[in-house]
């Protein structure tokens, strides 16, 4: 029961409103897929959410308007194919998905990317949505330490580093991506913008214990002085 109960905090939590919208939604489903096996069902004006391999009492109906689960979809097709380009369509599909854990502030620990396989149907008669866990990349890649302008420092796990081109802005310095394997290939498990970032390390940036008066001569700061470093 503890776990049952568990499990419907948690798809409640992610089908309440918030100031995301429908992207948070979907980023809360995808994140949900590293617990729970899903196959969500749109049936007379609500979601049926039921756990892969569980009591089907364990099942959950929770009020959605039809357009925002056929919106949730559309956004579930355009990641696959953002991923794995022309690789659904806006009405049916399947196919895995990189997903980035969020960002933890202040906190050490490091989740690395996972790969979440959706399949999906989003016509006039029939919506729905199976996701399930695929696979992690937890042991199997390299540990990035991105140096961000506005002092945060963000770890993100992956294979490769990748420049970015805005081709349609000329003006623009363009993105600096980081790629992890998965089923099908590579896919893009962060974006950031160039103008935004001092510097990206592979590895982790240890910084000496000082006192607040003590200025020390730290990577960070030499990143700070010389945007040179890092890429």
């Amino acid at each position: 029961m503890i776990h049952s109960n568990l499990f419907a905090e948690r798809v409640q939590t992610a089908f309440q409103p918030t100031y995301r919208g429908v992207v948070g939604l979907v980023d809360d489903l995808l994140g949900l897929c590293r617990l729970y096996q899903l196959r969500i069902n749109f049936q007379d004006g609500h979601c049926a959410i039921h756990r892969l391999g569980a009591d089907p009492q364990e099942s959950l109906e929770i009020p959605v308007p039809k357009s925002v689960f056929r919106a949730a979809l559309a956004r579930i097709a355009a990641i696959c194919n953002e991923q794995h380009p022309e690789s659904v369509t806006p009405y049916c599909g399947e196919g895995n998905i990189a997903v980035l854990p969020p960002v933890s502030q202040g906190s050490e620990k490091v989740v690395p990317p996972s790969t979440c396989f959706v399949s999906f149907t989003n016509t006039p008669s029939d919506q729905h949505l199976e996701m399930r866990f695929s696979s992690s990349s937890a042991g199997d890649g390299n540990r990035y330490t991105v140096l961000l302008r506005d002092k945060r420092t963000v770890t993100v796990i992956g294979h490769s580093l990748k420049y970015v081109e805005n081709h349609s802005n000329q003006a623009d310095t363009g993105l600096y991506g980081i790629l992890s394997r998965t089923d099908h290939g590579e896919a893009l498990v962060a974006l950031f913008r160039v103008s935004e970032v001092i510097g990206v390390f592979s590895g982790d940036i240890h910084e000496p214990e000082v006192s607040a008066e003590a200025v020390p001569d730290t990577q960070r700061q030499r990143a700070l002085k010389d945007e040179g470093q890092g890429i």
